[in-house]
């Protein structure tokens, strides 16, 4: 064909085609053409899965887009094929492993072999080993390595994409016959929207980090701001692009909830925690798990009131992403087999298997780290404030409603949690 335009148009007709006659030659005649938008949406997930696994999840999910696609609700099958192709990934990935958030120094230290990459590649002109980056950077070679082979698993491809050379026709990134890596021209729109939300500043902060590798004290000392104040600002633009992202993809959450999709509401998407009905749902299921061991099961619920001074100071993105650190938070302070999730609007359970009258002291553990990361991430002259409580299966209650409802949540002593 001509064209991409001219593989979309067809693409669409023979999906049209589909819908009337559930011609299995037709089916895969579509399966072949979109072969390359689903490689693309795999490789975002490179390095987590075997990338055939990704491949056939993915797959699965274009099948199910297929079959329950509606021409009359006026959405291209294109653009409702490649929710649910992610939405197939994540779910595959989703019982394979938990989301993956790179921390601060990590982020630090990759922007900083990339760009000596970049610059080695250009004296050498070609591609400089992980111990000629070490020499130059004075990293150790193995953290090189490993930054270099993790780079496609934290690499946010929405922001470091350059825009294509070419006139962008149709859709085609989605159905190139070579399934190219590269930002899709609606993920660009998206982009482009969700800057111009952005305030000068923001945009420039970011574009200096994302786009000019400069880490946040380069960033200070070429605006001639703190590098406090930049962390603020990056925090907040991150924020907001997150929602504004988040926002995009909770338009194919709906579309696979309206089909009855369960897995849809395992995650929150904005934090990452198990969602509120998921996570009470586990905690009955240990409950009886409990009761057949004869073990015990501990619950510990962790409040934040007064989020709503973020809200009005810094933005309403403000509040998610301060919720989505806080689950980050709380990931990372207790076991591998615990789980955290959504309870309540601002707040959390953890769910402790085989913690019974121990649970206070993960109580107490949590409490004397809380307050003082509240006031790193927010600032000291805030109005946040945590609110704390646990209980356990079998002493306060046989199950999770009575469990939640037995929990006298206290106010953390900001001196003593200090």
């Amino acid at each position: 064909m001509s064209s991409s335009a001219d593989r979309v148009n067809y693409a669409e007709h023979l999906v049209q085609e589909y819908v009337r006659t559930r011609d299995t030659d037709v089916r895969d005649r579509i399966v072949r053409l979109h072969t390359g938008m689903v490689e693309r949406i795999a490789r975002r997930y490179a390095g987590l899965e075997p990338h055939e696994d990704l491949v056939q999840a993915g797959f699965l999910g274009l099948l199910n887009a297929l079959n329950m696609f509606e021409p009359q609700k006026g959405v291209r099958f294109n653009t409702y094929a490649t929710h649910l192709v992610a939405g197939s990934i994540k779910h595959h990935l989703r019982d394979k492993t938990k989301i993956i958030r790179e921390p601060a120094w990590l982020q630090e230290v990759r922007h900083r072999v990339n760009r000596t990459a970049a610059q080695l590649q250009q004296e050498f002109g070609r591609g400089a080993s992980p111990e000629e980056i070490a020499n130059r950077t004075g990293l150790p070679k193995e953290t090189v390595e490993e930054v270099l082979s993790t780079d496609d698993l934290f690499r946010v491809a929405s922001l470091t994409a350059p825009p294509s050379s070419e006139e962008d026709d149709g859709e085609q990134f989605d159905l190139g016959d070579d399934g190219r890596d590269q930002i899709s021209v609606e993920d660009r729109s998206v982009l482009e929207n969700a800057f111009q939300q952005l305030r000068d500043l923001e945009r420039t902060v970011l574009g200096l980090f994302h786009f000019e590798d400069l880490n946040q004290t380069e960033i200070a000392a070429r605006l001639g701001i703190s590098g406090n104040y930049v962390s603020h600002v990056l925090r907040q633009a991150t924020a907001r692009l997150r929602a504004i992202f988040a926002n995009d993809d909770r338009i194919g959450r709906a579309l696979m909830k309206s089909e009855g999709d369960p897995q849809t509401d395992v995650l929150c998407e904005e934090t990452g925690a198990y969602m509120e009905a998921y996570l009470l749902a586990r905690l009955d299921e240990e409950c009886a798990r409990a009761s057949c061991n004869d073990s015990v099961v501990g619950f510990v619920h962790v409040r934040f009131d007064g989020l709503d001074s973020l809200s009005t100071f810094y933005g309403p993105t403000a509040v998610m992403s301060f919720l989505a650190d806080a689950a980050e938070f709380l990931r990372a302070g207790v076991r591998r087999l615990d789980m955290v999730g959504r309870l309540g609007s601002t707040g959390f359970g953890i769910i402790l298997p085989g913690a019974g009258e121990s649970v206070a002291s993960v109580r107490e553990r949590l409490a004397s780290r809380l307050t003082a990361w509240v006031r790193r991430s927010v600032g000291s002259s805030n109005s946040v404030r945590v609110m704390i409580g646990d209980a356990y299966y079998p002493a306060n209650g046989r199950n999770a409603k009575r469990i939640v409802e037995s929990i006298h949540l206290e106010r953390l002593d900001e001196k003593k949690a200090a």
